[in-house]
């Protein structure tokens, strides 16, 4: 058996945990099909990204395991840090047989660099038998017919490894010259892919430490060191932002300045900031904002953008 499966990305409870490939659940109906994986089925993970829903990852299985199991295992609880093992191990969790933690194999699953377009197009080319009446737009449709875990057949998973490879053949490259309607449409790996490759784009002499690091706070977009040693968190939105966004940067820079006793500095890449918040974000320290654009250039925020 194969599944398709919804996910929302939360930073006090980030599972699936990609980075690891594992992905923890307590439903019992849910749980049912966990048990019914056997090694080497696969595993697709969507998620809505920007208004739009994306395939992100997909594990290839390699075992799934009650979580009092997997947490009461020394070398399993030394090497994951998924939150169901970490809550249990804190006794947030009880030994509940329907609470399974799914594991990917760490060679063959993989993190798509380039989330892949769950649309219309690609839903109609699986078994899903997705209707698209009039009235709805696709992602209404296809988040309502995939809230609930979905099976795939063989033939599924195989259409979905070829449109992923094709996708990543005909990704963005870093130095295309890209159109008004074109950037309004970039995801964040593509802001992050650019950032990552040329990080002089948000200032002098950064050196990066890491990208999409997971961590209790959340998960952190860009990790920078400075000439002076001092720490940079970025974070990307790909909209325009409010006072939501800045809490949470300020929050993943308190987390590294606890953790590296350094000092620490934030860089939010947007569109531009909503009116509301205008004059408040005027006054921001040790946060600087940039904004995105045209050809993907990246200029101080001003009150006019």
């Amino acid at each position: 058996m194969n599944l398709l499966i919804p996910y929302v990305r939360l930073y006090n409870h980030p599972d699936p945990l990609l980075n690891e490939f594992t992905y923890g659940d307590s439903t019992k109906d849910r749980a049912r099909k966990l048990k019914k994986l056997k090694e080497n089925d696969y595993v697709f993970f969507h998620t809505r990204i920007n208004g739009k829903k994306y395939i992100t990852a997909y594990y290839i299985v390699d075992r799934v395991l009650v979580t009092s199991e997997a947490a009461k295992d020394k070398n399993i609880a030394a090497k994951y840090k998924n939150p169901h093992i970490l809550e249990f191990r804190s006794g947030k969790r009880t030994d509940d047989d329907d609470d399974l933690i799914l594991f990917g194999d760490p060679i063959t699953s993989r993190i798509l660099e380039k989330p892949l377009l769950f649309d219309k197009t690609l839903a109609e080319q699986l078994s899903l038998n997705i209707k698209f009446p009039k009235g709805k737009t696709e992602t209404q449709v296809i988040g309502s017919a995939t809230r609930s875990w979905r099976e795939l057949k063989d033939k599924d998973v195989e259409v979905l490894k070829e449109a992923i490879k094709l996708w990543e053949k005909a990704g963005i490259s870093t130095e295309t010259i890209l159109s008004t309607d074109e950037i309004t449409e970039i995801i964040e790996k593509d802001l992050e892919g650019f950032i990552e490759n040329d990080p002089s784009l948000i200032g002098e002499n950064l050196k990066l430490i890491r990208r999409q690091l997971d961590k209790p706070v959340g998960r952190i977009d860009l990790l920078f060191e400075d000439k002076k040693g001092n720490i940079i968190v970025a974070e990307l939105k790909l909209n325009k932002i409010g006072r939501e966004a800045v809490n949470q940067l300020r929050r993943y820079m308190k987390w590294v300045e606890k953790e590296t006793k350094k000092e620490v500095n934030g860089i939010m890449v947007c569109k531009g900031v909503m009116p509301a918040f205008q004059e408040d974000f005027k006054k921001l320290k040790n946060i600087k904002l940039l904004c995105y654009g045209w050809q993907l250039k990246v200029y101080p925020w001003r009150e006019s953008n």
